[in-house]
């Protein structure tokens, strides 16, 4: 663990919700104002992660950099335990980069029916939460962040979106809240068969192999289908074609940019590392499952 400049990561994710803060003070009617402090919000938080990618020490990318863990939830032994390495910094940085341009886009291309004020607030909300979920090193910090992203995209496909858009928005709600249920579950059984000390990701993958094959295969049973519907793989994807062609432009550039890559970022980041035994078991039918979807898709 590197734990220089732990007040980095912190800044970088929560810097949108002071942009948020500010543009609740600021009438509806005044559209072009909200539009401004939007967009400045979103070009200081990418000023941040550009100096994050400076700061970051490229020789040491397997570790944890800019880590710090501090109490949180005491009595679940929950965290705030937040650190980047190889792996999360270049989606880190391009949720980012996604959210400046998509919101320079939308000075001139708000959808209907209007209120830019709104729009823009979501979509700062948005950037912290796929922040949140790169950093994150804690499961319940993760599932935080991960589920404080499906509220905005929720109202911009309900609000903003086409035709059909509240059958699309009810689906990719729903969809996700039922495989968010069943990881929640996963973590929490991961928490007690690890012996119930800490949610935190780095303890886990060091005591995670520890588990009982059948335990492990069950827990991870849970978090695929967590994050193969947000991936969407095969065949827990239907939510997606309507969310994706009943979504406004820019809600469909974040989906494909940055939304999408959530479900692999999770097993990537916890499935595999803390459970080896039972992603050996399960190689191969997710190899079938993406097979499946390449092919049908």
């Amino acid at each position: 663990m590197i734990q220089e400049q732990q007040w980095l990561l912190s800044l970088g994710t929560f810097l949108p919700l002071a942009g948020v803060l500010v543009m609740l003070f600021i009438p509806k009617r005044n559209e072009e104002l909200a539009k401004e402090v939007g967009i400045v919000t979103a070009a200081l938080t990418l000023l941040v992660g550009i100096y994050t990618l400076t700061q970051f020490d490229y020789s040491a990318a397997s570790s944890l950099q800019f880590f710090t863990t501090n109490d949180w939830i005491s009595p679940i032994k929950a965290t705030y335990t937040i650190g980047l390495d190889g792996i999360s910094l270049p989606l880190y940085f391009l949720s980012m980069v996604i959210t400046l341009l998509v919101m320079i886009y939308s000075w001139n291309h708000v959808p209907e029916p209007g209120n830019a004020k709104a729009f823009f607030i979501l979509m700062l909300v948005l950037q912290t939460g796929m922040a949140g979920t790169f950093i994150a090193q804690d499961l319940i910090l993760f599932f935080v962040f991960f589920e404080v992203v499906l509220l905005p995209m929720y109202f911009m496909i309900g609000v903003w979106g086409g035709e059909n858009r509240q059958y699309a928005s009810l689906k990719f709600f729903l969809y996700t809240m039922f495989g968010s249920a069943l990881m929640l579950v996963a973590f929490i059984a991961l928490f007690i068969k690890t012996g119930g000390e800490s949610f935190a990701i780095p303890y886990l993958v060091e005591h995670g192999g520890e588990i009982a094959r059948n335990a492990q295969l069950w827990i991870f049973a849970g978090m695929f289908i967590g994050f193969a519907v947000k991936v969407p793989m095969f065949p827990f994807h239907t939510w997606l074609p309507d969310a994706h062609t009943q979504a406004p432009t820019q809600g469909s550039v974040i989906l494909a940019a940055i939304l999408l890559k959530l479900g692999t970022y999770g097993f990537v980041r916890i499935a595999i590392p803390i459970l080896p035994e039972a992603a050996k078991e399960w190689a191969p039918w997710i190899a079938l499952l993406a097979v499946i979807g390449i092919i049908y898709g």
